[in-house]
């Protein structure tokens, strides 16, 4: 893919430091991902990441009833999608949560004042993000205490991840391939098929670790055709037969590592001239990687009083040891084989 010329993004320094300390507020680690991005990566990424996380703050908000919700979610992409103005956005969003119009219409400055080419690959991405949330608050809220709504089949489960995770793979591939010259691909369809399934291997990663939490508010997104072969219930899931949790998580470890080996081949594809590239993809590879191996030799996935979560020490430990490495196709591609390796040992011995 090749572009002539891009629009220059119309930021202040002012706009520019917002986002950065907004992304402080909202995820430290995430941060450090988006920060080591080039900077004209950054801004879009940055601003589409704030949009996204307040999104899912509006559907994880129980003081909000499922109407509102949809309601909101509907202005949101209306607002992102077409020329509205801030005022407009305003008056059509239910502000009965503190902070929120302003936080929103703060977004949307921003956004106004990305290029054209910027606030197009956005747009594209928050239309499926907007749709994924769209989705799960149709599927999967329960109306009612004690309810638990499942996903159908793994057909479902597939279009639910795209939406959510998958779609922001692609988003970052469109980035790149607006932005860097240097990247130079033979099959760019197929670059963008990989970071897809990076983006899902990650959701699904999200998903076992969350599978608890979200089945107390009466979520679960391992599908319910593959619970009924298996003879579960809902009522063996909430009373959380420490067995039947483990067989039902086991059935999505499979799946989520295929999709890490096609994570390790998006990242090699990405050559060692475009380091900082690397590094963006490569963080979230190992963290998820290393999370999903925690979940599998995991024994109490029951307790919910033991949460999996990677340590802040080891996230550190890995970016420096990171930085030796990308630029040695064939450390990294070691160190990738390895990490998939072990992923492999620790799935095939549930």
């Amino acid at each position: 893919m090749k572009i002539s010329q891009i629009t220059k993004s119309q930021l202040s320094s002012k706009e520019k430091a917002f986002i950065h300390n907004e992304l402080k507020m909202v995820s430290r680690s995430f941060y450090l991902t988006l920060k080591v991005l080039p900077r004209e990566i950054f801004t879009p990424a940055g601003i589409a990441y704030l949009i996204a996380r307040y999104i899912d703050d509006i559907v994880d908000n129980e003081s909000l009833p499922i109407n509102s919700k949809t309601s909101h979610l509907y202005e949101i992409r209306k607002s992102f999608t077409n020329t509205l103005s801030n005022n407009d956005l305003s008056k059509s969003l239910h502000c009965n949560i503190k902070g929120c119009c302003s936080k929103i219409t703060s977004y949307k400055k921003v956004f106004d004042n990305l290029s054209s080419e910027n606030q197009h690959i956005v747009s594209k991405v928050l239309l499926h993000i907007t749709d994924g949330m769209s989705f799960e608050l149709e599927k999967l809220v329960p109306h009612s205490p004690n309810e638990v709504n499942f996903l159908n089949t793994y057909s479902e489960l597939d279009t639910y991840i795209y939406k959510i995770a998958g779609s922001v793979g692609e988003f970052f591939s469109n980035l790149i391939l607006l932005h860097e010259k240097k990247l130079e691909l033979s099959d760019t369809d197929y670059f963008f098929e990989l970071s897809s399934d990076f983006g899902k291997a990650l959701q699904l990663t999200n998903i076992i670790r969350d599978f608890n939490s979200d089945l107390i508010e009466g979520k679960c997104y391992i599908p319910k055709s593959s619970l009924e072969h298996l003879d579960f219930d809902s009522y063996k899931l909430l009373n959380h037969h420490e067995n039947q949790i483990g067989l039902a998580l086991s059935e999505l470890l499979p799946l989520t590592t295929k999709y890490y080996v096609r994570a390790a081949t998006y990242i090699m594809l990405i050559p060692k001239s475009l380091p900082r590239l690397r590094l963006a993809a490569l963080w979230p590879f190992l963290i998820g990687v290393e999370t999903l191996n925690k979940l599998a030799s995991n024994k109490n996935q029951h307790d919910l009083k033991t949460p999996i979560k990677v340590k802040r020490k080891w996230i550190y430990i890995m970016i420096t040891k990171s930085l030796f490495l990308i630029h040695n196709d064939k450390t990294l591609k070691f160190i990738l084989n390895r990490q998939i390796q072990k992923l492999y040992y620790r799935v095939s011995n549930l």
